[in-house]
């Protein structure tokens, strides 16, 4: 190959790479547009997706919402409900740069229909809120309120971040297996809420652990009378030693 071919070819393969670099990380971008398909939903709020042409995922958080952690009361079905919308479709997402956990921001759209407002309308999650408003899907949320919707149905919902003061975040337990779980379609039958209602009013409602507790009663009711529970470690009878009943 002659010199000038060789300098000819280096600079088309130079602008090659320079054009694949570009692409990969144009989602990144405030505004960009990025299209792929969902394999793996991690919570209610977080997903993620495999960009058409590249096998390396993202890792999206859902712009605009705030959903139930994932071992708050109404985090596993928020969760499930995201995954039943989106596991393994092909997704379109408008991004807005990346959160401080190197997120990609973004609105995600299934056709078109708005995930993100999807999941405050059906009471899965809440508008995000801000020092200065109340976040864009705020009209959303106060539907799903006012019809009783997901999260709303019981009553007493309180949002992520006041979950996290009065209980702290959830366990590294729970977390990992939010990570590991999230590209099952469905969710484990015991994780449904069923009949059993105590005189107080308080259902099983699907919380397992005794990071979702508020106190010993409560731990030990659900002990007693709702299915999958893991709060007696040790098969003595008394739940969440460690956090609720202390010896």
């Amino acid at each position: 190959m002659s010199p000038w071919k060789m300098r000819s070819f280096a600079a088309r393969a130079g602008l090659a790479a320079l054009l694949a670099l570009f692409v990969l990380g144009a989602h990144s971008a405030g505004g960009a547009t990025l299209a792929g398909r969902v394999t793996q939903v991690i919570d209610g709020d977080s997903l993620r997706l495999t960009p058409d042409g590249s096998d390396a995922a993202v890792e999206v958080r859902l712009l605009g919402i705030d959903a139930p952690e994932i071992c708050q009361a109404w985090g596993l079905q928020a969760r499930q409900a995201l995954s039943e919308q989106l596991l393994g479709k092909p997704v379109s997402l408008k991004t807005n740069g990346l959160d401080t956990y190197g997120r990609t921001l973004a609105t995600v759209h299934l056709d078109t229909l708005n995930v993100n407002r999807w999941m405050v309308q059906e009471g899965h999650a809440w508008s995000t809120r801000t020092k200065w408003d109340r976040g864009p899907y705020v009209a959303d949320e106060r539907m799903a309120k006012a019809l009783s919707r997901g999260l709303n149905r019981e009553g007493g919902a309180i949002m992520p971040r006041e979950f996290r003061r009065s209980h702290g975040p959830c366990s590294q337990e729970d977390v990992a297996g939010a990570r590991t779980a999230g590209g099952v379609a469905k969710a484990p039958v015991a994780l449904a809420p069923v009949a059993a209602v105590a005189a107080d009013g308080r259902r099983c409602d699907g919380r397992t652990r005794c990071s979702q507790m508020t106190s010993c009663a409560e731990a030990t009711w659900f002990l007693k009378n709702c299915p999958g529970v893991q709060m007696d470690g040790n098969d003595d009878g008394v739940p969440c030693e460690r956090q609720w009943c202390k010896p």
